[in-house]
């Protein structure tokens, strides 16, 4: 899957796909539902390079006992929530049909 859709859209239509994306909400245009169906395994790819690049950072501070491993750490965690959610918003924009009223 493209994202054929996604690119197809004016500026305003993509900052509503990102809105319907993120929120894990329909929204009343089936374009922009589409949209954000596409745009969903993108988004967690990236989301998913991020975070491995994260534990992989974290890793070695704590390997060297580094003072700033727990920024890492932190970042981490932050990562892994990110992970998470992006996960639950493709998995309910997925799933849903019809729009939200």
């Amino acid at each position: 899957m493209g994202l054929a859709t996604y690119k197809s859209c004016s500026f305003n239509e993509k900052r509503a796909v990102l809105r319907t994306f993120w929120s894990c909400r329909t929204h009343e245009s089936e374009k922009i539902n589409q949209a954000a169906r596409e745009y969903g395994p993108y988004a967690l790819g990236l989301v998913a390079v991020v975070t491995v690049e994260l534990v992989i950072i974290a890793t070695l501070l704590f390997a060297r006992a580094n003072g700033w491993s727990w920024v890492a750490t932190s970042a981490t965690v932050l990562s892994l929530w990110s992970l998470w959610w992006t996960a639950q918003c493709r998995s309910r924009l997925s799933g849903t049909a019809a729009p939200a009223r």
